[in-house]
This record gives C-alpha cells, structure tokens and sequence, in this order.
C-alpha cells in the first residue's frame, strides 16, 4: 500500500479500493458514488482551510459549520437524488512573473466539499497506479522530492541530455473529452462520472462577465491537480515508459 495512503487517514471502505485497486491494475470499479456520504464530507469540511477564499455563493467555513450536520445531509440527499448543481467558478487574476496573470476559478463552499469527497475517492484509486515519476500534486510529495530525483539521475550514470520542458496553460487547454475517456479506464460508475462531469463542464463569473469554457479544469478547484494527474499519467508518464523509452538506446529517465 502507498505511503501516501494511510489508515489514519482513510474509512475501511476506502481502504478496500486502495487495496483491490493494488490487487488489480486493469480492473474497473463499478460501485464508487456511494462512498461520497456524509462521513466523507465531513472528512473534507475539516481538511478545508478556515481563511479560504469565498466564491460566488459568498459563504465560509465558520458559516457553513454553525449547522453543519443539517447542511451536510442536505448536501448529501441533493447529491444522492442527483438534483446537486455545481455553481458558478469566481475568476480571479494573481500576478505571474514577466507582468502576467493567472486565472484562479474560486468555488462556492458546498462545491468545494464536492470536489474534495470526489478526490478522495479517485485518489484511493490512482494512487496505486501513478508512476515513481511523478511529484507534482501528490501527497506527500513536491518539487523538492522531484529535484532530489533529478540529482540522483545525475549522479548515479553518464548524462548526455537534459530536456526541460513546460506546458504552456495545461489546466486551462486540458481536453475533456480525453480526460472523461481516461478516467473510463478504471471508473465504470456512472454516477461518479457524472458528477465529475459536473465539476468540470462549470460557468465562470469574471466580475460581471459569464462565460462556459468548453476546455480545460480550473486552477484553483480542489479536483483539478487529481485530474490533470489522471491526464498527464496517460498522454505523457506512460507514453514516455511504453513507446519512447524501447526507442532509445541509452538509458532515460522522466521527473515530472
């Protein structure tokens, strides 16, 4: 079992996914909604900051709490009946390096405790198939895990080439459809998907200005460093292990 994943941390039900996801790599899990209950919202109510920031719906955590037990099991009987809808993203601009500007989606509360109980459902699942190569958004590790990475590359064999490279705008130009047919290869629960669905296909307010994005998984969102995971695993770690490694005659290593 991950490191990362602890019983600490995780219901006995998560843990059977852990652990059948471990026991079967190809397998697909038919049966994930239901543990997006009550209990698990909780578990992501607490894990959320108590200074963040406010979306469209105005509300906060201190707010939400003073009858949390209420709200939740509204929460959860909407999403259980399928009548939860995902509300609109708060677009705001943070200053970048060079003078420019990134755009952070801020979700209204309840959709954070949403996208939160979502990711802690998929996490039990990817976890177990995400490559050593990988350190961005991933718990229990970060860059400076990646950077130790890269120097024992260094020192460990002869280095000819080291390529950098960025992805320009990758949560703001990610497909969809393609992440959608990903996630398809180990999440067989409609339920979920569709769900996930709605956290992806969501408007965004920019001041008084409304707009649907048909691309891309906001920056900002709880879900979405999970999903670009989820997306970069197929179209970039195991492409580079299965196609672009058996091509080369010395030996490669990716740190992303």
């Amino acid at each position: 079992m991950s490191d990362a994943l602890t019983s600490e941390r995780m219901s006995p039900e998560l843990l059977k996914v852990v652990e059948r996801a471990q026991r079967e790599p190809e397998g697909r899990f038919h049966s994930l909604a239901h543990l997006i209950d009550v209990l698990a919202l909780e578990r992501a109510f607490r894990r959320l900051r108590k200074d963040a920031a406010v979306g469209v719906d105005g509300v906060t955590k201190a707010v939400y709490g003073e009858a949390l037990g209420a709200n939740l099991a509204d929460l959860h009987e909407r999403l259980k009946s399928m009548r939860y809808r995902h509300q609109p993203l708060r677009r705001v601009h943070i200053p970048k390096e060079q003078g420019k500007w990134r755009p952070i989606g801020i979700s209204a509360f309840e959709d954070k405790l949403v996208q939160d109980a979502v990711r802690e459902v998929l996490e039990a699942v990817y976890e177990q198939d995400f490559r050593d190569c990988s350190y961005g958004f991933r718990p229990k590790r970060g860059a400076h895990d990646g950077m130790r990475a890269l120097n024992r590359a260094l020192h460990q064999g002869t280095v000819s080439w080291i390529l950098e490279a960025d992805i320009v705008s990758f949560f703001d130009s990610l497909d969809r459809t393609q992440l959608q047919e990903m996630l398809q290869t180990r999440v067989a629960d409609g339920s979920l998907l569709r769900l996930i669905g709605k956290c992806l296909h969501v408007g965004v307010l920019d001041g008084e200005e409304y707009s649907e994005p048909d691309r891309g998984t906001t920056q900002g969102s709880v879900l979405s460093p999970l999903l670009g995971n989820v997306y970069l695993h197929y179209v970039l770690d195991v492409w580079f292990e299965r196609e672009v490694k058996p091509r080369l005659r010395g030996a490669a290593t990716l740190i992303r």
